[in-house]
């Protein structure tokens, strides 16, 4: 056996075509330069999440039986640099081939199902995850939507003005399968309705579901009037990650800028779920507009919870690379008050403590 140096070795091993969907802070498919260039170190990891590479890999045997393509849920390290963690590779590269080659009694097909079993990289995601990555996929293989796709659809088209409980049947599945869709015209007016007609929870479900699609010049136009129209922070926040993948106007950013500028004070959390949305959805949104990282590095010193949410904030944006370099350059500004120098200050205090 030729020696294994990377995750394609390992495919080509196993005799398997491997596509890798990044799952961290979208569902994306990535394309066969990222994966080389992550798999062999040459440029940091544009996806990474919580200062890992959160990663859904789909197995199709290139031989035997066609068969249903196996999957595997990694999240893996990612360096300083942002780049992959080579020893973290390597390590998962032993534990799998371990696996493998120690139940030879059993088929291919069944040992690669069951190679991540008690894998310390492996993870199960969340449901609203699970949900976008599988009718990604669905869609992609050409397959058809679950059935909760029709009963959604069927929901919409009725009169959304009659209150009733029956969108609390639902399944979360049948939202993802309708949101990858979303570039079909019938579907995108169907979703529109819906969020501004449909009960407010499934409203913000459908609109969170949108976060994993880049969305159209025109529709980010009506997201951002829906923002600045609601009162509503929960779908505010949802129509912020419902375009995470676009480039906000100056206007709407400025929108944001004021709301969470001029948030009650009493009410301290309404601008942090703003500032959440926007840190876990779209942080490239800070390094395009430096004021609105201020803003918010501003909110967030000025809360009265001992800096908690600043420092998991700064923590999240410090490994970031799209961020980074603003983040550092604000806290290096004289150009802050003194309640942010202060906040700035408690990162480096806990520093010594976090390190024993």
């Amino acid at each position: 056996m030729s020696k294994i140096e990377s995750l394609s070795d390992l495919f080509e091993l196993v005799d398997c075509q491997a596509d890798f969907y990044d799952i961290g802070r979208h569902v994306t498919k990535m394309t066969a330069t990222q994966i080389n260039q992550f798999d062999q170190k040459q440029q940091p990891y544009p996806f990474a999440f919580k200062q890992q590479a959160w990663l859904a890999i789909v197995l199709t045997p290139n031989s035997g039986p066609k068969s249903e393509p196996i999957i595997w849920f990694l999240r893996l390290a990612i360096d300083e640099q942002g780049c992959l963690n080579l020893g973290t590779r390597d390590h998962l590269i032993k534990t799998i081939v371990d696996k493998i080659l120690t139940n030879k009694e059993e088929q291919e097909q069944a040992d690669l199902a069951d190679a991540l079993k008690d894998n310390p990289y492996a993870f199960q995601p969340d449901h609203e995850r699970m949900a976008s990555f599988h009718a990604t996929l669905s869609l992609e293989l050409e397959r058809p939507p679950s059935h909760y796709f029709q009963e959604l659809v069927t929901f919409l088209q009725g009169d959304l003005r009659k209150h009733n409980d029956q969108w609390q049947n639902i399944g979360l599945q049948g939202i993802a399968d309708l949101a990858v869709r979303s570039h079909t015209a019938d579907y995108a007016a169907l979703i529109r309705n819906g969020i501004l007609r449909a009960p407010a929870p499934l409203a913000c479900a459908l609109a969170i579901a949108l976060e994993h699609e880049k969305p159209t010049s025109d529709y980010m136009h009506w997201a951002e009037n829906i923002f600045s129209a609601t009162s509503n922070t929960q779908m505010q926040a949802a129509m912020i990650r419902s375009i995470s993948k676009g480039t906000p106007s100056k206007s709407f950013v400025a929108a944001i800028k004021t709301m969470v500028e001029n948030v009650n004070p009493s009410e301290p959390d309404k601008a942090l779920e703003l500032i959440v949305a926007i840190v876990a959805k779209c942080p490239h949104w800070f390094d395009q507009d430096s004021g609105l990282l201020k803003v918010c590095m501003e909110s967030l010193a000025h809360r009265d919870d001992g800096y908690l949410a600043f420092s998991q904030i700064a923590a999240e944006l410090s490994q970031t690379p799209v961020v980074r370099g603003s983040l550092w350059q604000l806290f290096r500004s004289e150009d802050r008050s003194q309640k942010l120098s202060q906040a700035i200050g408690s990162l480096f205090a806990q520093a010594p403590t976090k390190v024993q």
